[in-house]
């Protein structure tokens, strides 16, 4: 019930800003279906879903800008788990509303200064898909082909700039917001093991403390064995808000910005807790999940010299807890188009998105994209890939847009992942997929 009077408030407010405010409005569809290609399933189709976009921004003054955003995300695979449920229309096509930016700006309170309040789009780094310096904003992970998406969150910002190549810039983020991740039907890896799993596990540990393989058995089999997950999120107090600045400028041709922020991993670190009591025959599994505390100091920089892009970012991530491990996270990139053709090369030392969410490992990787327009502009060719050097595991994403009328766009893509046992993309080595999309935006 609480939840469909929010419902009703968003979309009255809706429709009493588009009556009644001066403002720039603007929506944005997509819809995108993978097939998913192997020997067991050769149709299954992986990931259905339809977003919509509603943004305007109402004219207030010229010193007061603000922009008032919904995101609406329609499943396309029902949630029905009960015949009472057929009466329902919600479980059939699932249906979330998303906030998307919604903030306040005020410029010039003192000259050069702009403070915004609200839900926005925060972007640190000059570095192309991964940045190791941007830990404002949610990533979102729910659509596996994008690899750099973001979701806006609630924040207090502060940019100045007292002279042209100087810059600077304060961030409080008082609320935490988990990443989003992709979703069950299309990838899953169980965080938590079978009873099956640590029964095996218990005899090979008795037999390793000198009992035969089947007294072993017959003592494991006598275990009563108990799962369960301990998962924590931060609280929203004082204490544990996210908070930060940077600094920017720019010298001769190079763009460069150094930045420290204090806040949270935005996927838990896992900690098995295995407790075995011999005499009373039980075994306890705790998967204790926490979102660690971290300080990021940050650096990039990036130039232009004879057309060619450059840029290098790093961010060296400070744990609070001695469990995760402190890391240097490194990118260094280029671009460059020639004759029509379009190229993009990176190398990047540290937790890719899809991997992150399966090794809590660094990893190098080397990611490239070669595009090439045809028909005015119309049509693009692309291939895109990603290669795991350390274990020689790879992704590959070929597409082709195509933008049959102004504001509307077609896609055609594949996905394809592979690897040896232990690589970083072995667990999507059977992600074979054939995906097709469609954007329009007016």
């Amino acid at each position: 019930m609480i939840g469909q009077k929010i419902k009703i408030f968003v979309g009255i407010s809706l429709i009493f800003y588009l009556i009644f405010a001066q403002s720039s409005f603007q929506v944005g569809l997509e819809s995108k279906l993978h097939l998913r290609l192997n020997a067991l399933d050769s149709s299954a189709i992986s990931w259905f879903e339809t977003r919509t976009r509603l943004n305007f921004s109402p004219a207030l003054s010229e010193k007061i800008t603000s922009k008032v955003g919904l995101e609406i995300r329609a499943k396309e695979f029902s949630n029905l788990n009960s015949v009472s449920r057929l009466t329902e229309p919600s479980s059939f096509q699932p249906i979330a509303i998303l906030l998307d930016e919604n903030y306040l700006s005020l410029f010039d309170i003192v000259p050069n200064l702009t403070f915004t309040v609200g839900r926005k789009m925060v972007h640190w780094g000059t570095a192309d898909v991964i940045n190791p310096t941007d830990n404002i904003v949610t990533p979102d992970y729910s659509d596996p082909t994008l690899w750099d998406a973001k979701r806006p969150v609630w924040l207090i910002h502060t940019e100045y700039n007292p002279v042209n190549s100087l810059g600077l810039e304060l961030v409080v983020k008082p609320i935490f917001e988990p990443a989003l991740l992709t979703p069950k039907n299309w990838f899953w890896v169980e965080n938590l093991p079978t009873v099956a799993q640590l029964r095996q596990g218990l005899v090979a540990s008795l037999i390793n403390q000198g009992l035969d393989t089947l007294t072993a058995q017959q003592v494991a089999e006598s275990y009563t064995i108990t799962i369960r997950e301990d998962f924590v999120m931060p609280k929203n107090t004082l204490k544990n808000i996210s908070y930060g600045g940077k600094i920017k400028t720019h010298f001769s041709v190079f763009d460069l910005s150094a930045s420290l922020f204090r806040s949270y991993d935005f996927l838990p670190f896992a900690t098995p807790i295995i407790t075995i009591n011999p005499q009373d025959h039980t075994l306890d599994f705790v998967l204790q999940e926490r979102y660690p505390r971290k300080t990021i100091i940050g650096g990039d920089i990036a130039t232009n010299i004879f057309d060619i892009g450059i840029w290098a970012e790093a961010g060296y991530f400070i744990y609070d807890d001695s469990m995760p491990k402190d890391r240097l996270e490194l990118v260094v990139g280029t671009d460059y188009s020639f004759q029509g053709f379009y190229a993009n090369l990176q190398f990047f030392r540290g937790k890719f998105p899809l991997a992150a969410m399966q090794s809590n490992d660094e990893n190098n990787f080397i990611i490239g994209a070669l595009e090439r327009k045809f028909l005015a502009d119309r049509v693009l060719l692309r291939a895109g890939g990603i290669i795991d050097t350390k274990n020689g595991s790879y992704g590959f994403l070929p597409s082709m847009r195509w933008l049959p009328v102004t504001g509307a766009e077609i896609e055609i893509g594949g996905l394809l992942f592979g690897g040896k046992e232990g690589s970083v993309f072995n667990p999507l080595a059977s992600v074979k997929e054939i995906l097709f999309g469609i954007r329009y935006q007016f």
